[in-house]
């Protein structure tokens, strides 16, 4: 269903004992290997419903589950590729229902603003690897007469980069006290992941750039991090489907305020 999670088209059926789930998931990260999936399926509404969705625990090896081609992309880093996953007649017993009927995204929804909190300090580091490479390539090497670490235009890179890093670890460290204070914190999340996902990629992109023939080669990390870091803007949200959400969120407290100072 890819950012929508309403187009969930994948069903699960009840039947006698248990439920059959059939479906079709694309690019599924970590697929090849699992020793089991949890499967969020539509039991109810149809795509484009809100809510509907169950989740079910399925070990890899039931009769049905079959991981497909490994989705060649960008980043080459993620444990168990990215993967097609079909799901035809695959039958699990009711015990295998997480949680509640019909209430899967509710609990998806728990798990997405921590989990994507782990994603910005896991590519953090990456940029910040990436940054200290360049460093410390610029401050040796030398070029039209001086160390490039002493040129002015290298300078606003670095300068760029500890500003862009400083900038996410301080959204990263409010949206983890709200959460570690048992908040929601969607607007924190989503503005720390979306403004994360966007600085790490411009610290390493100006990483390669410092170290010039260097930096696209496979001789420094930094070619292989931009590729790792770049697909970031896309997963677990988009950054324009959390601007939506941020926007979102801003007017309808605007019009609520407006409401209350109505006579």
């Amino acid at each position: 269903a890819g950012s929508d999670p309403s187009a969930l088209t994948t069903t699960a059926t009840r039947t006698d004992g248990g439920w059959r789930i059939d479906g079709h998931k694309w690019f599924i990260t970590g697929a090849d290997g699992a020793g089991f999936f949890i499967v969020m399926a539509r039991t109810s509404g149809t795509p484009g419903d809100r809510g509907g969705a169950t989740m079910f625990l399925v070990p890899a090896d039931t009769a049905g589950v079959t991981v497909g081609r490994h989705i060649s992309t960008l980043d080459r880093a993620m444990i168990g590729g990215h993967c097609e996953v079909t799901f035809d007649r695959v039958v699990v017993p009711e015990d295998n229902v997480l949680g509640a009927v019909d209430e899967g995204f509710t609990y998806a929804q728990v798990r997405l603003g921590p989990a994507r909190m782990t994603h910005v300090m896991r590519w953090l580091g990456a940029a910040r690897r990436g940054h200290d490479v360049a460093v410390a390539h610029v401050a040796h090497r030398e070029g039209f007469g001086s160390r490039l670490g002493d040129l002015g235009m290298v300078q606003k890179m670095i300068a760029d980069n500890e500003i862009d890093i400083a900038a996410t670890r301080a959204l990263l460290v409010t949206a983890c006290h709200a959460l570690d204070l048992g908040d929601p914190a969607s607007n924190e999340t989503s503005i720390a992941k979306t403004f994360a996902a966007e600085a790490i990629f411009r610290i390493v992109d100006r990483g390669v750039q410092m170290c010039g023939g260097l930096g696209v080669s496979d001789d420094l990390p930094l070619a292989r991090l931009s590729r790792e870091v770049r697909p970031f803007r896309v997963y677990d949200g988009p950054s324009e489907v959390h601007r939506w959400a941020i926007a979102k969120r801003a007017v309808g407290a605007a019009r609520r305020a407006a409401a209350k100072e109505q006579p």
